[in-house]
């Protein structure tokens, strides 16, 4: 849905009498029929991250298991503080954060969203001064955070990338004004999935007693497994001075069930900016605090992550992380080994995008919809097809390329053509 849906003459009431259980399944199931099918074999980019099916059934166990609880209130269930906790101090410690503190949020744009909000409410009180705040965001970013300067108030500068798809660090520092309160970087950004250079970016910021968040909405629960297999990783998280907020999905490379991510800050005074107080004079200030944008939380998402990420344990991550690692270093060789075709900059990890100088990329995009894959396009930098891919996919990797070749060489003798294309999320 693009936005509000017109009143149609036959719109849906509530039945005067209820429905019974086994209509009911059958109309779930009905409802079904135009949904897509078989999407982890057809490569979807980003719907699911599958993991394995025993990961699904522990997440499903754990979120059955607390369908019916609600994190608001945290001391009525302790159960859902106590594993709120943990999974902050597991994830503050795979980012390097010894006084990092944070909360569990419904998902990605959300956790940007309250990075944002904390960045704006810590310049009111350190620069008080600045009445038309701005924060910096390079072009490779994700949406939520042009989102979130909408929601928020700030007035969002956009910087390019130089030609060989890094981030252009001489523009990034000059859009820094007086107004600046929040600069951005990604690990790793969309489409592209480059690590930025997260340690001069930050510096920028630390110059200036600034913000500075890290989307890692995609590669905190992937990347530092990632550098414990001893593959190179460009710093990202709270090593690196000035970063004050990372922001990681529980739910994509955490292998949880949606929707669960995190934010974390640095200390507990960076959190404080997040966290949200209704005062009055007739109530105490501790009567509704809230973390995140929501008030009710399900209980079941955050059960789930935490039973999860216990299940797994370190030894489970970097399995799958080096599973992953595996076979995306042969799917990406066979994307460049296909003439015409070649992967875009320096991918650090499973989301990756490809193009190309000579074919019509959306020509190879339709004939690859052709033979049944889920194809995500973008046009930006350049016309493209993007992935973000997990373990559970590497079974189709074979089948693609050797489809990737045939459509590509279609394209090339001409028997192939599109007319056009449009970047797609969703």
């Amino acid at each position: 849905m693009t936005g509000a849906q017109a009143p149609t003459e036959d719109r849906v009431r509530l039945p005067a009498k209820g429905t019974g259980r086994e209509e009911l399944r059958r109309m779930l199931e009905e409802a079904t029929a135009d949904d897509v099918k078989d999407w982890e074999q057809r490569l979807a980019a980003g719907m699911t991250f599958p993991a394995g099916e025993d990961v699904v059934e522990v997440a499903k166990e754990a979120y059955l298991r607390f369908f019916k609880t609600n994190a608001l209130y945290a001391t009525r269930f302790k159960s859902l503080a106590r594993f709120e906790r943990e999974i902050i101090e597991m994830t503050a410690e795979l980012l390097h954060g010894e006084r990092a503190v944070g909360a569990i949020t419904g998902g990605g744009t959300e956790s940007n969203l309250m990075a944002v909000k904390s960045a704006r409410d810590r310049a009111r009180a350190l620069h008080p001064e600045i009445t038309r705040p701005e924060m910096v965001i390079p072009a490779s970013a994700h949406p939520s955070l042009f989102k979130a300067a909408h929601y928020f108030g700030l007035k969002a500068v956009r910087t390019p990338l130089g030609e060989d798809l890094q981030l252009d660090l001489d523009a990034y520092g000059a859009a820094v004004t007086e107004n600046t309160v929040l600069l951005v970087g990604s690990a790793p950004s969309l489409t592209l999935g480059m690590v930025e250079p997260i340690e001069e970016m930050a510096a920028i910021a630390a110059e200036r007693d600034l913000s500075f968040h890290v989307d890692s909405c995609v590669g905190g629960y992937f990347l530092p497994f990632k550098e414990k297999l001893g593959h190179a990783v460009r710093r990202f998280d709270f090593r690196v001075p000035g970063v004050t907020t990372i922001s990681a999905d529980l739910h994509k490379y955490g292998y949880a069930a949606k929707g669960a991510s995190t934010l974390l800050s640095r200390d507990p005074d960076v959190f404080n900016y997040q966290v949200f107080r209704f005062g009055a004079p007739e109530r105490s200030d501790d009567w509704y605090v809230t973390p995140t944008m929501a008030g009710t939380r399900p209980g079941g998402a955050i059960a789930a992550a935490w039973a999860v990420m216990r299940y797994l344990g370190e030894e489970g991550y970097l399995r799958l992380v080096d599973q992953a690692l595996q076979y995306m270093a042969r799917f990406k060789a066979g994307i460049n080994a296909t003439p015409g075709l070649e992967v875009m900059g320096d991918p650090a990890m499973t989301v990756f995008a490809y193009t190309s100088r000579t074919l019509d990329i959306f020509a190879v995009a339709d004939g690859l919809e052709q033979r049944g894959w889920l194809v995500t396009r973008d046009t930006w930098p350049v016309g493209a097809i993007r992935f973000m891919q997990s373990p559970g996919h590497a079974p189709y990797v074979d089948r693609y390329l050797a489809d990737l070749a045939e459509v590509a060489e279609l394209v090339r003798r001409g028997e192939l053509a599109s007319a056009g294309g449009r970047a797609v999320y969703t």
